[in-house]
């Protein structure tokens, strides 16, 4: 249930709780009159007093009828409507009559308070009204021939200040505790309006509000003939934060921010701060500014460098300066789109061209983003299609021991036979997978797959090597990953140290809890990992103590400069040899192309070796073809 929702069922709970109460009050006080009125009025036909015993039955009578009709009903306004009216009439009979031993007047005080109180403020003036009127009637003018008893002019003049008074009381009471109510009624719609349409930890405009500033404002520079900027901010490595020092330093993170940004897109030459309106928290850390009338395009590129020199020597929050930077796309409106839908998926378009292009910086929206764009729109279509219709297919890479080159593990690589996606290749298509989460559905088809074909050749090919399966940088925080693992494996019948699973380098970040535990986790199931790509990342190297890793794979691009003029590049396969050993790591070579750098690896102490050279990746029967042989 969201905040908003309960917020709404607590003000709906206090309406009820007084439906409730007037209820209750209704019928208790029913019963209590019913048996004052029957007592009282058996009493005083027996004394004689047949007139104002009779009224008084009759008034118990209606009690009762009244107690019928709300079980029946549950009209609460309608009981305490006609509970009014028994009063009203009680309290003038026994002001004509005097009630027993002329004490009348007495017994009047409490039944006229308690008409009041059973009734809301305006209708108990009406009462009050009805009741001074009808009362001074029949005290003060010539219609006193209808009393029964006798009143001196002291005695009526005292009892009209005395009800007066009894009765500004009890309205001004009323009164009190309806203004209290409506109050409290509004509280809590305002409350509800800020939920709805503000963000509770920043206090700015949330995304439904923005949607409906937007559109507001670009109806007006459409009007007004206008251009109006919108720049999309992300927040980079904020879950870094929030994994390292937990989600209330991220909180306070957001909050700094927000505050900073309201300040730092307001013209140095103005005092006042800028509207609320054109601020924005859409989600998580994400953040728009809306630009009104800006004269040039350039105009909103030089708020986003202000945005972005927010930044500058990292954001420091709570004595720690964390690495967070900004990513800023930017749509203009009238020259990208005049759709607020457009413009807003425009800039968000090209704030995710500006994380591909180092991050730490802002694009404006470009016919390159638009197309990328939709080449994007297109894979999602066909990887969802892909999945849905099985046209996903493996490739097998023989790995190879660089001692005597046997096939020792063998590498799935997954390819796809979709019409939608011909001509694009897992390095088109896997990020896009992982930005819309199919990634998920991908990898655990990619897994299943692969331990079905490692169950055959361990069963029926006398396989002993290892099956290596990429997967996700995601999974490292997906919970669910390890037991999905575990119940594969068991369904396969699968050893565990028959697998390995192949995470790129670049997937890990130094500190993260959560990799870290999904790790051990899948470390614990008994499956090893090697670490992909290695040397492009950011590995620092007493990190490795804590990684769970087996195995490093060093990155193509290292074992192709094997014998590059560039000293630099050509050491790195020797480090990484060197850093494995020193961690009892295996390390497997990929993108060997040529006999020399074979030999290389060879002489130099490499473990495994995967390329062109030694083989392409192969179909199903190429690759058991190649096994036997």
């Amino acid at each position: 249930m969201t905040y908003i929702q309960e917020m709404k069922v607590g003000q709906q709970e206090m309406l009820a709780v007084r439906h409730r109460r007037r209820h209750t009050l209704c019928q208790v006080l029913t019963i209590l009159g019913v048996i004052f009125l029957t007592t009282f009025g058996s009493l005083s036909l027996i004394n004689g007093a047949y007139f104002l015993g009779s009224i008084l039955i009759l008034n118990a009578i209606l009690g009762v009828a009244n107690l019928y009709l709300l079980k029946l009903s549950g009209n609460v306004e309608q009981a305490a409507r006609i509970l009014s009216g028994i009063l009203l009439i009680l309290s003038m009979c026994l002001l004509i009559t005097g009630g027993e031993s002329n004490t009348g007047m007495l017994w009047i005080y409490p039944i006229v308070a308690i008409n009041l109180f059973i009734n809301r403020f305006w209708p108990a003036v009406c009462v009050f009204g009805i009741f001074s009127a009808a009362s001074m009637l029949v005290l003060f003018t010539p219609l006193t021939n209808l009393l029964m008893t006798s009143y001196s002019l002291a005695e009526a003049i005292r009892f009209m200040l005395t009800m007066l008074a009894l009765n500004a009381i009890c309205l001004a009471a009323l009164r009190s505790e309806e203004q209290a109510y409506q109050t409290i009624l509004q509280l809590h719609a305002d409350d509800i309006r800020q939920m709805a349409y503000y963000d509770m930890l920043t206090g700015l405009p949330n995304r439904w509000s923005f949607k409906f500033n937007l559109e507001r404002m670009l109806t007006r520079a459409k009007k007004d003939k206008q251009r109006l900027g919108l720049l999309y901010i992300d927040l980079d490595n904020f879950k870094q934060v929030n994994d390292q020092y937990g989600h209330e330093a991220g909180d306070r993170l957001l909050l700094k921010f927000s505050e900073q940004l309201r300040e730092t897109i307001r013209p140095s030459d103005e005092l006042h701060k800028p509207q609320a309106e054109i601020l924005a928290r859409l989600a998580g850390d994400e953040f728009v500014v809306l630009l009104p009338n800006i004269k040039d395009p350039l105009d909103a590129s030089t708020v986003a460098t202000r945005i972005l020199n927010i930044f500058e020597g990292g954001f420091k929050v709570d004595d720690f300066d964390h690495m967070v930077y900004a990513s800023i796309g930017i749509a203009v409106y009238p020259d990208i789109t005049t759709e607020p839908f457009d413009l807003l998926h425009h800039a968000d378009a090209a704030m995710y061209d500006a994380k591909n292009n180092g991050r730490n910086c802002f694009r404006f929206f470009t016919q390159e983003i638009a197309d990328k764009l939709q080449q994007r729109q297109l894979i999602e279509k066909g990887l969802r299609l892909a999945l849905n219709e099985k046209h996903f297919s493996l490739v097998y890479m023989p790995i190879f021991d660089c001692e005597d080159n046997s096939i020792v593990a063998v590498e799935v690589l997954l390819r796809c036979q979709s019409t939608e996606l011909k001509g694009v290749g897992p390095d088109q298509f896997i990020p896009v997978a992982e930005a819309t989460g199919l990634i998920k559905d991908i990898d655990l088809w990619v897994i299943d797959n692969a331990l079905q074909a490692q169950g055959i050749l361990q069963n029926q090919h006398n396989f002993k090597g290892k099956i290596c399966i990429n997967i996700s940088g995601v999974e490292l925080h997906n919970e669910a990953f390890p037991i999905q693992i575990k119940k594969l494996l068991d369904y396969h019948k699968i050893k565990p140290e028959s697998v390995e699973l192949e995470v790129t380098e670049t997937a890990f970040v130094a500190g993260d809890i959560t990799c870290l535990r999904i790790l051990k986790a899948l470390d614990e199931l008994g499956v090893s990992i090697a670490l992909d790509d290695f040397g492009t990342g950011y590995t620092a190297f007493n990190q490795l103590i804590h990684y769970p890793a087996d195995c490093l794979k060093i990155d193509r691009s290292f074992v192709n400069d094997l014998f590059s003029e560039r000293e630099a590049r050509n050491k790195m396969v020797m480090i990484i040899q060197s850093l494995a050993k020193l961690y009892d790591l295996r390390v497997i070579a990929e993108g060997v192309e040529t006999e020399a750098q074979l030999t290389y690896l060879r002489e130099h102490g490499c473990d495994w070796a995967q390329g062109y050279y030694l083989s392409r990746p192969l179909k199903w029967g190429e690759f058991l073809n190649a096994l036997n042989t």
